[in-house]
């Protein structure tokens, strides 16, 4: 039944007994309201109120003295309320003349600006008296919602609730043309705000997401980036879920309680934590000596993986930090690699995925990096490309000449500590660059400034040496050399003017030179 009264007279209904209000206090988690009826009697407070009727009708009561509801929460309707059991007390007199017919009713209405929309009602038995107009409405009268105002019942879940009595008179017509309203006792839908929460920081790496509810059921929605997953809250008045993978990076989840009772909606927000790492290498193998070897084991670990990380070209950024690298430590997860990398020999190979961690985060290359250890390497690591003798008066006496310009030969060692090495010169004739004639004299080596070692066309043997421990170790033949040390031209008392050229050849070998 769905009917508007407009008001047409302002009339005072007093009572015996006044009606008690009280409110329950909410507990941090409130249980789901059920069907099961419920005596909220003590949460109404009773009227006087304003009756509506015609002009010069008397108001009446029925006497309420018992309210029960369904779907109670804290003593109060709630949104999908629907069923009243309204006990009454009293006789009522009707003023219309006893040949009139008379429909009697408890009903139930919410209070609205303009208009009382009646949500529901119960008809009341009784008999009416043929001398004294009068009826008895004492006992229980069921008030419902019809099923087509369920909607208007949620929508008024926070506004007042009034429980009144109504008696509406016919004429033979059957036409209505009278009616009674009084408002005896009223309560609050019990509407709460719903206030979810989300249990810490949501982070990327952690599916499972957690938080507490208001009461017990509501419907619990996790919108992130546009896909949403719900769930409920427990009876502990918990909840949570299971993402089903990785959060996205700094996206924004939104949490929503929602339920069936017209309460408010609940929304918590909050930010997904996390990076968005990616690791590249320039290089996906790397070749070292087994003097890089030996040079690691004096080097703290941080320091070897600065040195391979440089070797292969190693780089990681946070694409949730603007591509920053700030902050992210690139290593690997496997314990043993750098040891087993200390200990590996000329033909051994080690590898390992490489790894980038920032805030507790680790992502890992998509394939291992490769480390290869080669057996060494002897070479020349400096070659002038022209020596010179000083320019010398000739005074017809033997004279020592000394060097001038480029003389720095060097030799770089990167093979097992210990291994020897032998260095070696031979040089063709010093000749006349007019006349093709060869200087008189010769080339010597001295490393003492007395003994000398004459250099010609053969090979001679001047200096040797062995891999020392460390990095790339290398030796400077010219490294002491002074006015009378190192190579050195004499020239004999009977040398003629001129220029002369020649060549020197240099040999460098890991066996001595016979």
């Amino acid at each position: 039944m769905n009917q508007f009264f407009k008001k047409t007279g302002l009339f005072l209904t007093a009572f015996a007994g006044v009606l008690l209000s009280s409110r329950a206090i909410r507990a941090a988690v409130l249980t789901e309201p059920t069907n099961a009826m419920q005596d909220i009697t003590s949460t109404f407070t009773s009227a006087p109120r304003l009756a509506d009727g015609p002009a010069g009708a008397n108001p009446f009561s029925w006497g309420t003295t018992k309210i029960q509801a369904n779907f109670i929460r804290d003593g109060h309707l709630t949104g999908r309320t629907d069923k009243l059991i309204v006990t009454s007390k009293a006789t009522i007199v009707m003023q219309e003349s006893k040949t009139e017919r008379y429909v009697f009713q408890n009903m139930w209405n919410t209070l609205s600006a303009d208009a009382y929309s009646e949500l529901g009602a119960g008809g009341k038995s009784g008999s009416v008296s043929s001398d004294k107009r009068e009826m008895n409405v004492t006992g229980d009268t069921t008030v419902g919602v019809a099923s087509d105002h369920a909607a208007d019942m949620a929508k008024n879940a926070g506004k007042r609730v009034w429980i009144g009595n109504k008696v509406q008179t016919y004429q033979a017509s059957s036409k209505k043309s009278n009616y009674y309203i009084t408002q005896e006792t009223y309560t609050d839908v019990g509407q709460i705000t719903l206030k979810p929460t989300i249990t810490g920081t949501p982070a990327a790496t952690n599916p499972n997401i957690s938080g507490t509810g208001t009461q017990t059921g509501d419907k619990i929605s996790v919108v992130v980036n546009g896909t949403t997953k719900e769930t409920t809250v427990k009876a502990d008045g918990t909840w949570g879920l299971n993402w089903g993978g990785k959060l996205p990076v700094q996206a924004k989840m939104t949490v929503t309680e929602t339920n069936a009772y017209g309460d408010k909606p609940g929304t918590v927000e909050a930010t997904v934590t996390g990076t968005d790492l990616a690791i590249t290498s320039k290089e996906t193998a790397i070749n070292l000596m087994p003097s890089d070897i030996e040079g690691y084991q004096n080097m703290s670990d941080d320091q070897v993986m600065a040195d391979l990380i440089k070797r292969f070209g190693i780089t990681a950024i946070d694409k949730a930090d603007n591509n920053s690298s700030t902050g992210i430590v690139i290593g690997t997860s496997d314990s043993q690699f750098l040891k087993n990398l200390r200990q590996a020999s000329g033909g051994t190979s080690v590898s390992t995925p490489f790894t980038a961690t920032k805030s507790g985060e680790t992502v890992a290359m998509a394939n291992p990096l490769t480390v290869t250890v080669g057996a060494g390497m002897l070479s020349f690591s400096t070659m002038p490309a022209r020596s010179d003798f000083a320019k010398t008066m000739i005074n017809g006496q033997g004279q020592i000449v000394q060097r001038t310009g480029d003389w720095n030969v060097g030799v770089t060692d990167t093979r097992k500590s210990g291994s020897p090495w032998y260095l070696s010169v031979s040089e063709s004739p010093l000749t006349n660059s007019e006349t093709g004639k060869e200087l008189s004299g010769y080339v010597y080596y001295t490393v003492d400034g007395q003994t000398e070692t004459k250099i010609g066309t053969g090979s001679t043997f001047i200096a040797s040496g062995q891999k020392a421990t460390g990095v790339g170790d290398t030796y400077k033949l010219n490294d002491g050399w002074t006015d009378n040390k190192g190579i050195l031209l004499h020239a004999n008392s009977d040398v003629t003017i001129g220029s002369y050229n020649g060549t020197m050849d240099w040999s460098l070998s890991d066996v001595p030179t016979k």
